[in-house]
């Protein structure tokens, strides 16, 4: 006889799904309701946008340092240089698009001829 090795029932991991929807469901809610509220040029909006920005670049950060999956296969180097082509590409240009393909162009050559 095969031993139980789930950790959860079925109804625990709907419960769990449900829950974490309720959760942001109402964060999400509550900053539509207040986003009028809010003057765009006060303090707490450009708190809350550069907290968004910081968010965004410590979850860029760790996925660049710290990859998984097939990612994680490949140098730290490679990675961090094709982000810095692609930064350098976007504080020059400003042209977001071109940037994005200059950063992963950069890592798929370097990742093909190296």
């Amino acid at each position: 006889m095969k031993p139980d090795t789930a950790l959860f029932g079925i109804s625990e991991m709907w419960a769990a799904v449900i829950l974490a929807f309720v959760a942001t469901f109402m964060w999400r809610f509550l900053g539509v309701m207040l986003a009028n509220r809010i003057k765009t040029d006060s303090f707490l909006m450009i708190w809350i946008n550069a907290l968004a920005y910081a968010m965004v670049a410590g979850v860029l950060m760790l996925i660049l340092v710290y990859p998984s999956g097939i990612l994680a296969t490949t140098p730290l180097d490679y990675r961090l240089g094709a982000l810095g082509l692609g930064l350098l590409c976007m504080v020059t240009l400003k042209i977001l698009w071109l940037s994005i393909l200059v950063g992963m162009g950069s890592f798929a050559l370097a990742m093909y001829l190296l």
